[in-house]
């Protein structure tokens, strides 16, 4: 089941928020939220939803086990190392392993057969929420739950079970005990769940459309136009897609009384990659700092030890993102790219800002067309082609303007102007004018839902790009 879906839109979401709104204690709110988010999650993976149980209950007690042992003043760490292990194995069998055998296959020429284990749905976001948990028990930061069904609504919420963001326990500790809901609240939590939805249907699987037709060529077919034409249009489709999902989350997260932290800041008019990758997929970046960087010391051992320790988090975030070497080398690639920013800025070198914003979204395209391809060959088919292939003969620009039709080009201007924050600048002028911003706000995502309702009966819904991360 998906956000934006018939199904989920028309009769999961009423269905759950009216009966939220009429039930009277909290603790049944809760276990009512539990259960709709079980039963969200089974509906795409009826079998994997033991698996997210059963990962859980292991970490509900694991976290239990340390909070004791820290109480008494004896060594966490063994148990540490155990939920650790149990968390990253959980990864390593269910969305590495047949990467591991096929990459072993293609070194040493052997013919192990893969394992056909299928990835489920959210199993990185969930395995890292759940596994942060533990370690933050264990730093101290947050005491171990004692109620069992607090960290199952925790780890297992419906907003933001299968594409983040990533939340941390004492982020919405208070509020899975004790929360109040406005009208007001509820209002703008659906007005920002309307954007999102926005979006995702009316921008990203518009350009997706485009994306889909560029990187379904043979690397042989290829050339200049093509090649800029897919990896432009990804650029924006992966980031209306993702920011689309994460603010639907945010707002049902508000529909339901749930504070649920921002995950993009206009992350396409950075400065640097730097100041990207603090504006891109933010509560990703948070947990990589906190439990892998920090740990392995940060900033704080030198200068090879700082650039080793970023070059680590970066391939991991790469690997993060799924079972394929593109995914590892993109990690790599932004790596690379920060370690010498943060040498170039020793030297205090600088440049106009529209030098350094140019620099900043062309790495990011060429980055994302690695994402986006199948493997390295035909990432290097899309980079090669992208500056030097400068062909286009008339069957080119006949594919293309079948594909760029008035619509594309619309939706493609729109999302330009929307990644910058030009259009939260025009309704930040409006504040002192409460009634003329209030009829705006609403009544353009009035018009926005009903446009998204026209695209889902069309047929044109395609599954979120991070819902198999």
């Amino acid at each position: 089941m998906e956000f934006a879906s018939a199904t989920f839109l028309f009769i999961f979401l009423p269905a759950v928020t009216m009966l939220y709104f009429i039930l009277p204690w909290h603790k049944v709110k809760n276990w009512l939220l539990i259960a709709a988010s079980l039963v969200f999650y089974a509906w795409g993976e009826p079998l994997y939803v033991l698996l997210m149980l059963f990962s859980t209950v292991v970490n509900y007690l694991a976290a239990l086990a340390i909070g004791r042992r820290l109480e008494a003043g004896r060594s966490t760490k063994a148990l540490t190392v155990i939920a650790v292990v149990f968390n990253i194995g959980l990864l390593a069998v269910f969305k590495y392993a047949a990467f591991a055998v096929e990459s072993v296959n293609a070194v040493f020429k052997t013919a192990i057969p893969a394992p056909g284990i299928p990835s489920p749905l959210g199993i990185s976001f969930f395995t890292f929420q759940a596994l942060g948990y533990v370690l933050d028990v264990k730093e101290g930061s947050v005491r171990a739950e004692r109620s069992f069904p607090a960290v199952l609504l925790f780890i297992s919420f419906f907003a933001q079970l299968l594409q983040g963001p990533i939340i941390r326990y004492g982020d919405i500790k208070e509020e899975i005990a004790s929360r109040r809901v406005t009208a007001e609240g509820a209002a703008e939590g659906l007005r920002l769940f309307i954007i999102g939805l926005g979006m995702k249907l009316l921008i990203a699987n518009t350009l997706g459309r485009v994306t889909s037709f560029v990187f379904g060529l043979n690397a042989a077919e290829l050339n200049a136009a093509y090649a800029w034409a897919g990896a432009v249009c990804f650029l924006l489709q992966i980031y209306f897609d993702f920011a689309g999902y994460s603010q639907m989350a945010i707002g049902l997260g508000m529909l339901f009384g749930f504070t649920i932290p921002r995950n993009f800041n206009y992350p396409y008019i950075a400065y640097s990659m730097t100041d990207f990758w603090r504006r891109w997929h933010i509560t990703l970046s948070r947990w990589f700092r906190d439990y892998v960087y920090i740990p392995l010391g940060g900033n704080r051992k030198g200068a090879f030890r700082t650039g080793l320790n970023k070059i680590i988090v970066f391939l991991l975030t790469g690997l993060w993102h799924g079972a394929n070497w593109t995914f590892v080398v993109w990690g790599a690639y932004n790596g690379a790219f920060l370690l010498a920013e943060n040498y170039i800025k020793k030297t205090k070198f600088r440049l106009p800002k529209i030098v350094t914003w140019l620099y900043m979204i062309i790495v990011v395209t060429v980055g994302f067309a690695i994402f986006n391809s199948p493997d390295m060959a035909y990432a290097w088919a899309m980079i090669k082609n992208m500056f030097t292939g400068f062909t286009a003969g008339a069957d080119t620009l006949a594919a293309l303007s079948k594909v760029f039709k008035p619509t594309v080009i619309l939706v493609f201007v729109l999302a330009a102007v929307s990644a910058t924050p030009i259009l939260k600048i025009i309704t930040d002028k409006l504040k002192d004018k409460p009634v003329l911003s209030a009829v705006l706000k609403y009544g353009s995502a009035v018009i926005l839902f009903v446009l998204c309702v026209f695209f889902i009966a069309s047929g044109n819904f395609n599954p979120s790009i991070y819902t198999k991360f």
